[in-house]
C-alpha cells in the first residue's frame, strides 16, 4: 500500500481479509537521513528525536491511528509476553518480546530490522499479539509463547492467524557452525544449509506446532538484507541501521 506520503505499508491479504487494522512498515516516506534514511522508527539508534517521532506520526497517519496510539516494550530478545488490557500503560523500561492485546482499541507493535516480525490474531474474538523473534527468542520459543498466551486467555490456536513480516532470509544469514548446530537439534536440518540459517522458517515451524494450521501462517515481504532500498538490515549495514514497527489492532 503507497500513501500520499509516499509511505509504503505491507499487510497480509488473510488479515485484511478479516477486517483486521495491521502493517509492516518499510523504510520509504520518512525524514530521517543517511543510513537512517528515511522511515527509521527506533528511538535508539542515534537519529535524532524529532525526525522519529515526525516518522512516528506519519506511520500513524497513513494506519488510521492516533499519533501515540502504538504500545510497545523494551525488546531483550527473550520471550516474555506482555499481556495488556483494556486502558493499561506499558511502564517505562518494561521488558517484553510479544504485547498481547487482550481488549479491544488497542494497537500493539515491535520494532526489527532482520528479526522475525510476527503478527497474531483471533478473528473471532478480537486477540491479537505483536512478536518480535531474533535468534535468541527463536531459540527461546517466542512465538510459541504468544500463542500460548492467546491459548490461556480462550483463543484457539486453530483458529487463529499469523502474518509473517519482512527478515533476514537464509541467503544472507551465516551463523557460527555452534549455533547452526543448535538450531539443527532444535528444529531439524532442513531449516539450515551450511551455516545459513533460515529463522523464518523455523518460526513458522513453531506456530504450526502450536497448533496454527500452515494454510492460517502468511509471509509478507521479502528479505531485509538483500533489499536496502525498501529495509532496514541490522547484518548488512553493521548496526548502524534504522528499524521499522510491525503492528496490529485489536477488534
Amino acid at each position: 500500500m503507497t500513501t500520499p506520503d509516499e509511505l509504503e505499508i505491507l499487510r497480509s491479504e488473510r488479515f485484511a481479509a478479516a477486517g483486521i487494522a495491521h502493517g509492516f512498515s518499510t523504510r520509504g516516506g520518512g525524514v530521517s537521513t543517511g543510513p537512517l534514511a528515511s522511515l527509521n522508527l527506533g528511538g535508539s539508534v542515534g537519529d535524532d528525536p524529532g525526525a522519529v517521532e515526525e516518522n512516528h506520526r506519519r506511520l500513524a497517519r497513513a494506519a488510521g491511528f492516533e499519533r501515540g496510539a502504538f504500545r510497545s516494550a523494551v525488546q531483550v530478545h527473550g520471550s516474555r509476553v506482555l499481556v495488556l488490557g483494556a486502558d493499561a500503560p506499558i511502564p517505562p523500561g518494561e521488558e517484553a518480546d510479544a504485547i498481547l492485546a487482550a481488549a479491544p482499541g488497542l494497537a500493539v507493535a515491535i520494532r526489527t530490522a532482520d528479526c522475525v516480525p510476527i503478527l497474531l490474531a483471533d478473528p473471532r474474538t478480537g486477540r491479537v499479539a505483536a512478536v518480535h523473534a531474533g535468534w535468541r527468542g527463536t531459540e527461546a520459543g517466542i512465538a510459541a509463547e504468544a500463542v500460548r498466551a492467546l491459548a490461556e486467555l480462550g483463543s484457539a490456536p486453530s483458529e487463529l492467524i499469523a502474518a509473517i513480516g519482512p527478515a533476514i532470509g537464509p541467503c544472507c544469514y551465516e551463523v557460527s557452525s555452534e549455533l547452526a548446530d543448535r538450531f539443527v537439534r532444535l528444529a531439524g536440518p532442513e531449516v539450515v544449509e551450511g551455516r545459513r540459517l533460515d529463522l523464518i522458517l523455523i518460526n513458522r515451524l513453531q506456530l504450526r506446532a502450536a497448533g496454527i494450521p500452515e494454510a492460517s501462517i502468511e509471509q509478507v515481504g521479502g528479505c531485509t538484507s538483500c533489499d536496502d532500498s525498501r529495509f532496514f538490515s541490522h547484518r548488512r549495514d553493521a548496526g548502524r541501521t534504522g528499524r521499522h514497527l510491525s503492528f496490529v489492532f485489536s477488534g
